[in-house]
């Protein structure tokens, strides 16, 4: 399992594992098994800069968008680059084929600019009204990176690949099943309850978003390709993110 782990760190992040070049389709299909323990290593280099920042005295709205730039460089803004591309064929009002078209152009349309600025305010603005002292809760920085992904390995395992092509997502849809999942979820929600019934909550919503998102998806483009999952990690990190704040 070790090994998993370290081989999707190496694929979904900037952190820098030798790991074999080549992996199979069900090596893969492994990795939505794993996204919530990549989210835990996020979050503790999440606290650690955080604490960083604090010994700095950088003011908490400075430091919330730091810390909201700083998880997308680790993860090579993979997720926010899936959240536009998505926006941007969602919102096209084309036809499926279109859309699916859309999705894998890398050009970024207006939509795409405004889903990125929405998502980096958002989470930024969440972490900023929570922050007391100049401190961030220590517990919600390593947890919310966990939750977000969370939600991916939900939709990942509930889903089936879609498009013509098979991009960087179509193993970890068409290769998961229910073992992944049970183990996402059994990692996440242990890992949550250990910090109270808030945590447990959020976890639980995560789940929820996944199995909803999922859902949109198939109605919406019939499937999932590897922008969608990086879109349901960034709306599962602000779905358990706006709870978290509804909840204190």
């Amino acid at each position: 399992m070790l090994k998993t782990i370290l081989d999707c760190l190496a694929f979904l992040t900037i952190i820098p594992i030798k790991t074999q070049e080549s992996l199979t389709e069900r090596e893969m299909g492994k990795f939505p098994a794993c996204y919530p323990m990549v989210g835990l290593i996020l979050g503790f280099i999440l606290f650690i800069l955080a604490r960083l920042l604090g010994w700095a005295n950088i003011p908490v709205g400075t430091s919330a968008i730091l810390l909201v730039m700083a998880l997308a460089v680790l993860t090579r803004g993979f997720h926010l680059d899936g959240l536009a591309d998505t926006a941007d064929a969602l919102l096209s009002h084309r036809s499926l084929e279109r859309k699916l078209e859309i999705l894998k152009d890398s050009h970024l349309g207006t939509f795409g600019v405004l889903a990125i600025l929405a998502d980096l305010w958002l989470k930024a603005s969440l972490l900023s009204a929570l922050a007391a002292n100049n401190l961030f809760p220590a517990h919600l920085l390593v947890l919310f990176p966990i939750w977000g992904r969370l939600t991916a390995s939900v939709v990942a395992v509930t889903s089936k690949p879609v498009g013509t092509g098979r991009g960087l997502g179509y193993n970890m849809v068409a290769y998961s099943g229910r073992q992944e999942l049970f183990l996402a979820c059994l990692y996440s929600i242990a890992l949550s309850g250990v910090f109270g019934l808030k945590a447990f909550l959020c976890a639980l919503m995560a789940i929820l978003v996944g199995y909803l998102l999922a859902k949109l998806w198939k109605a919406t483009l019939g499937g999932v390709t590897g922008d969608l999952l990086g879109a349901s990690v960034e709306l599962g990190e602000l779905a358990s993110l706006f709870l978290f704040v509804a909840l204190n």
